[in-house]
């Protein structure tokens, strides 16, 4: 696979290192998903939005209310002002610990 920018940088590095190409293809596509990832901070995209409405208001209050701050070690609340994003695996719910501010993460199923 050719790759450019940055992930041609981390392909090269790779091979020096000795790396075959099955292995450098699995880590450039797990570095393409978190760029895309990283991408979609901050919005709420309408497909997640859906999917979120279609979940248990008892879910989703669970999954609002219990999320974990590795900045504060509690289990905390999301702040008001989250953001809803769809990935592969449901719903992702990025914010801020209600406790210390410190960003968290929660994906639901």
């Amino acid at each position: 696979m050719k790759y450019t920018g940055k992930c041609k940088q981390m392909a090269d590095q790779f091979r020096k290192d000795g790396a075959d190409e099955y292995t450098i293809e699995k880590f450039i596509q797990q570095e393409m998903e978190i760029d895309e990832f990283q991408k979609g901070k901050g919005t709420t995209d309408i497909a997640a939005v859906q999917l979120w409405n279609d979940y248990p208001d008892e879910e989703k209050g669970m999954w609002l209310h219990n999320a974990f701050c590795i900045n504060c070690g509690n289990t905390t609340s999301f702040n008001s002002g989250y953001n809803l994003r769809k990935d592969k695996y449901g719903v992702v719910i990025e914010g801020f610990c209600n406790k210390c501010g410190g960003r968290i993460v929660r994906c639901c199923d």
